[in-house]
This record gives C-alpha cells, structure tokens and sequence, in this order.
C-alpha cells in the first residue's frame, strides 16, 4: 500500500487485525508519524510531514512516498559538511527512496568523522586495588578498607581514557540502522560496517540519549549527529532482530527541509551577520504594563533569525502541502515573531507547487517590516541557495 506525506489512509478491520489500543500501541503510532482515528469500518491515518516505511504487519506495510520526490536526496546535498551540491533537477525515478538517503548521507559523514579513528576522552574512576594508580582517596582508604582489616587495599581515583562515550554509543546506534537501510545498497553498506567496527570500543544501546554536545567539537560532527538523530528517532527497530523481516521506520521530510534553509543562511549570508534559531532567543510575544498582571508565558521562536549590523530579518520554513499558497495562520504566525523581534524583513520558505520558484511580496506591515514568500524547488539545491541568497543579501542593504 502506498501514500505520500501528509496524505489520509482508510483501512477496514479486516486489513488491520488490530484493535485500536493494539494498534496504538504500533512504533509510528507511538512517534506521531500518523494520527489514527477510529471509524464504523476501520481506521482513518492521517500522515504528518514524514516519508518511509510504516508496518502493521508483514502482510499490511505502508510505504511513505516523498509530497515532491527527490526533496531529501537535495537538502541533505545542502550540508555544508563537504558532500557534493545538487546542481541538477531530480529526474523520474533517478533518486533514492527517503531513508536511503539519509543513511547514505550519514554513511559519508561518518567515513570522514572517523577517519582518525573513534574519538576518545578521559573519565573518572572510582576502584579499591593493591597497586597504586593515580590518587590514593585516605579518608576513603582509612573509612572502608583499613577499618576492616584490608590493609593491602587502597581507595583509588584515576582517569581512564576510553571510546566508550555518549557520542560514540550515539553514533554506533546510527551506524546499525544505516547498515539495515542501506542493505540494496552494497557500496555505502560496506563503508557503515566498517564504522560500526571502528566504534566497537563503545557500549551498544537500543535507544541512547545524546545531551548537549561539548561547544569544542568540530562543526562536521554537529552536522553527523543532527543526521544521527534522524536515524535514531526514525528507526525504532530492535538490535537483537535479524533476518529480512520488514520494520517500520521514517524520515520527518520538514525537519530536513528547514534544516537545508537553515544551511543556507549560514553560507550565504554576509560576512556581519550571524544565523540563530528564534527559541534560543527566548524573546516573549506579551509584555505587561506597570500594574497590570503578568502576561501569558509565550515566546516568540521562528526557524531562522538573522542578525546583521543593523538590520534583523526573520525566515520560516513551511513544507506543507500547500506550498507557496501559504495559510492565514502561517502568515499571522510570522507577522507575531516579526513584531516581537522588531524585524526588518521575515519571509515564510515553501515548496513551489503551482508555479515556478521565485520571490513574491505579500507587503510590509505597520512596523515597516517586509513580509514575503520564498518558493523553492526543494530537489534543486542550487536554485534554493540563490533564491534565500537573494532575499538575506537585501539585510546588508
């Protein structure tokens, strides 16, 4: 069975086998890559912005296809990681399915990450030993060996360099659900095998978490990780499963698409200028007067705030499938983060489905601040690289 991103599937009981708690209870389900509602015959799916595989059971699969075939493939073309730049349109059946591309992408980046070798770090540890190694605990020693009778211990604290670190488990969990997308795909499979080997010295999690990651690492590996993640959160399949059985597993296509506007920005933007996402700016949409009660806690966070010396310009990536017929709600929404930054210029970035790309002006509201829709081909990742390069070149006018 087939359907594309944001699209609606109605299936009978009979298909599904399922009852609803039980069919709630499915992996996509549980990630909100489609919303199920009950009906007199079946079930209504409602899709989200995603592609790839959803399982039911091995009799009843899903297949996600791209809203425009080829959008993945070109925005992760987009990184500025050093892969190649997608300067030609997507021909009929010439791209890889969604999650193929992903893992191909991650299966480059992480040939390159580990080109040396795993990263490594030093950690504590705590041990009772006969040999001295790095500082003697006395109190420790004194307390809990020595007061009973162990005078041939002593309480140990050393650093330990290892492999075994949060990003390295993290990486290693994307390096195995790479390995399953990628097995029509020899070439990149043989690459990740090699990786998953080179990241042995790490503990291997079914589901691990990443903290923030240290600001010292390089911007290539931030760039892994953000693809890493999209493996991880993609791919709920179990380790210990083997065999070729089917298993569900997605790619959120908006993530991605704001991901590469994102991108973009950040390389063509001029030189006084800096490229931020609007929540880490924490500015509020309220404010209160003196007396007045406090106002709703609402921030304002667009996807891309640039900043230049004096001016201040604000862009929204909508892959919706409406395209450049942006909705009222999308534009208010805009309009409310332009006012509380007290922008410039702000621009809502869609894929142009009823006609070609280019730049068109809503207006400019009351504060003076321009309002236009950008709309891009998201398979041509040179035409979208002009087209926001036009729009934030206007900043340094």
């Amino acid at each position: 069975m087939r359907a594309t991103t944001y699209g609606r599937v109605q299936l009978t009981h009979e298909e599904v086998g399922y009852s609803f708690e039980e069919l709630s209870q499915l992996s996509w389900v549980q990630g909100r890559v489609a919303s199920v509602r009950p009906n007199r015959f079946g079930y209504d799916l409602e899709i989200g912005p995603y592609a790839g595989t959803l399982v039911v059971h091995e009799n009843l699969i899903i297949t996600i296809e791209e809203m425009i075939p080829g959008t993945v493939d070109a925005c992760l073309s987009l990184s500025s990681s050093g892969r190649r730049q997608s300067s030609q349109a997507a021909q009929p059946g010439s791209t890889l399915p969604p999650l193929a591309s992903v893992a191909r992408a991650f299966s480059e980046m992480i040939e390159r990450e580990l080109a040396l070798g795993p990263q490594k770090q030093y950690t504590a540890t705590s041990a009772y030993s006969n040999r001295v190694r790095g500082k003697i605990h006395v109190g420790e020693t004194v307390r809990n060996l020595w007061s009973r009778g162990r005078h041939d211990l002593l309480a140990i604290r050393y650093r330990n360099l290892t492999e075994d670190t949060e990003i390295n488990r993290y990486l290693l969990a994307a390096c195995i659900r790479a390995e399953h997308l990628l097995n029509k795909h020899d070439e990149e499979r043989v690459a990740v095998q090699r990786c998953i080997q080179m990241l042995s010295g790490a503990k291997m999690l079914l589901e691990p978490t990443l903290t923030s990651p240290p600001p010292n690492i390089s911007a290539s590996l931030k760039e892994t990780l953000q693809v890493a993640r999209t493996l991880i959160r993609g791919v709920p399949f179990n380790f210990r499963n083997t065999g070729n059985s089917p298993f569900s597993a997605w790619v959120n296509i908006d993530r991605i698409f704001e991901e590469a506007v994102r991108t973009i920005c950040r390389t063509s933007i001029p030189t006084d200028c800096t490229v931020t996402d609007g929540k880490s700016q924490k500015i509020p949409l309220f404010h209160a007067m003196e007396g007045e009660p406090a106002p709703v806690a609402k921030r304002a966070d667009p996807d891309i705030v640039i900043r230049g010396a004096t001016r201040t310009g604000l862009l929204d990536a909508k892959y919706r499938k409406s395209g450049e017929k942006v909705t009222e709600d999308a534009i208010y929404q805009l309009i409310s983060h332009a006012g509380a930054f007290s922008a410039d210029a702000a621009a809502l970035v869609a894929p142009a489905l009823h006609g070609p790309p280019g730049i068109r002006r809503l207006g400019r509201i009351s504060t003076g601040c321009s309002v236009d829709v950008i709309a891009v081909d998201p398979t041509r990742a040179d035409v979208m690289s002009d087209l926001i390069g036009q729009w934030t070149a206007r900043l340094a006018q």
